[in-house]
């Protein structure tokens, strides 16, 4: 049995490996002037002269290491991420031209892995994938020159492919792949990261539980086990990242966090100032509508994301301008009246194939006319595709609203509240940061609406093919 399993999965990739072709092929559309020019991507927080000092400080900096840049000098270390390692490797200059694509690349394969393990066809796989690796939220990255991020939602995913394998073949090795994954999705970007523990957990007992009732009990304990040696793992790796917050007491920083949690007013507006406008959930299917990015000299960003509390009571920049007399106070004001360093969104195409899967699952059943190519004869299809993707549907479904309501932070206060007052969210600022967890929740409807479409469209190819056989086969008959 394991035989014809191993023997499935080596064909299914076969069939699989042009598409992931397909993928490598538009990110080198993408990026080729990073392979082939000397030119840099601009990204803000993620200079040449800063992989360069982090060059100097690697192998000995993934341990200890003291920086000699200063007078006294500073103890100084290099967290040991797979980024890193890729610095070690290769020269500075070539890093920093070439470490955004490697990435983007390596997120396009492990999310169309992940979405056909979901028993989804490669089509609907596909423009899944695009709508992880090509989104906003991801993509965007690149400006701020958040290359941590990067490397935490690649990992984060990862870990999501390792657990619904390890809910299919009960194997002990996926689980603990799973655990390493997420432990350093969360040494990555410890706050985003932990977000995408809470989607990964959510995640296996979704999957655990739609084959809980039917399943075996020796199934049942490997399930259990295997989620805690998950946990454990995961907590191991990020254990470096972990002590050094409880030693740090990042709280100790924050405003007002010597008062009784839940009761500093300043406290909620720091936590709060980067809450999602539900305004502007209309830039997530119309990139641009409020504009690219703060200070763009063609479209400036004109949206209320990233504005300070004390600048609510104005209407408008002018009114603020207007009410303060004072010129310097008004100026300090002014800077924070918004501010967005890269479009968050999905596009147009991305809505549509959700809206295709939403037509699907709500469907009326109906017995069909055509046979798909790959179930038995005189099988529904329709019916196994619901029966099998209609509980992922309204699980993804549910996860990206709930993501998204809770992006709005103080437009929407209890469910931004709820996970505030929870360790080690209380630390975590920039409610629009949730909207790491809605990616990979619309690529996977995305890939259901693309999946559904792929096979209406072969089912009707193959019946028109059989009709047409038997037309022929009756004129020779008669």
């Amino acid at each position: 049995m394991e035989k014809a399993k191993r023997s499935a999965e080596k064909s299914d990739f076969t069939a699989s490996w042009p598409w992931m072709l397909g993928l490598l092929f538009l990110v080198a559309l993408v990026f080729w002037r990073c392979f082939f020019t000397g030119e840099l991507l601009m990204a803000n927080d993620s200079s040449l002269a800063g992989f360069m000092r982090n060059k100097r400080l690697i192998p000995e900096g993934f341990i200890d290491n003291w920086d000699s840049n200063n007078w006294l000098g500073l103890p100084s270390v290099v967290p040991a991420m797979p980024v890193w390692f890729v610095l070690w490797l290769l020269p500075a200059e070539s890093f920093a031209r070439w470490i955004y694509p490697l990435q983007i690349a390596a997120m396009a394969l492990v999310s169309f892995i992940w979405l056909r393990r979901m028993q989804l066809c490669n089509y609907g796989a596909f423009f899944g994938s695009l709508v992880m690796t090509f989104s906003g939220p991801f993509f965007s990255y690149i400006l701020p020159g958040h290359i941590s991020k990067f490397e935490m939602s690649v990992l984060a995913v990862l870990a999501l492919y390792c657990v619904t394998r390890a809910v299919q073949t009960a194997r002990w090795s996926d689980f603990a792949w799973g655990g390493v994954a997420i432990g350093l999705a969360v040494v990555s970007a410890v706050d985003s990261g932990a977000l995408m523990a809470l989607l990964l957990a959510a995640w296996f007992f979704f999957s655990v539980a739609r084959y809980w009732a039917r399943a075996a009990d020796q199934l049942r304990r490997t399930w259990v086990i295997g989620f805690v040696s998950l946990v454990m793992i995961s907590g191991v790796t990020a254990m470096p990242t972990v002590r050094w917050l409880l030693g740090a007491g990042l709280s100790t920083a924050m405003p007002g966090a010597q008062e009784p949690a839940g009761a500093s007013e300043r406290l909620w507006d720091w936590a709060t100032q980067w809450s999602y406008p539900p305004g502007e959930v209309v830039d997530l299917f119309a990139p641009g509508y409020h504009g690219w990015k703060s200070h763009d000299p063609k479209v400036p960003y004109w949206g209320a994301l990233g504005r300070a509390a004390e600048n609510y009571q104005f209407a408008s920049p002018a009114d603020l301008v207007k009410k303060v007399n004072n010129p310097p106070m008004a100026s300090q004001l002014f800077q924070f009246w918004n501010f967005r360093l890269n479009s968050d969104f999905y596009g147009t195409v991305t809505l549509l194939l959700v809206l295709l899967a939403v037509l699907a699952v709500f469907a009326l059943p109906k017995t069909p006319t055509l046979q798909h190519s790959n179930t038995p004869p005189g099988s529904d299809w329709r019916a196994q595709w619901l029966d099998s993707h209609r509980p992922e549907f309204f699980f993804w479904l549910a996860v990206a609203v709930v993501a998204l309501l809770t992006s709005f932070g103080r437009h929407f206060p209890p469910l931004f509240q709820l996970l505030h007052s929870v360790p080690p969210f209380n630390s975590m600022r920039n409610p629009n940061k949730l909207l790491v967890i809605i990616t990979p929740a619309l690529a996977a409807l995305a890939a259901l609406g693309a999946d559904r479409l792929w096979r209406e469209t072969e089912g009707s190819v193959v019946a028109n093919r059989e009709s047409r056989i038997g037309s022929r086969t009756e004129g020779r008959s008669l």
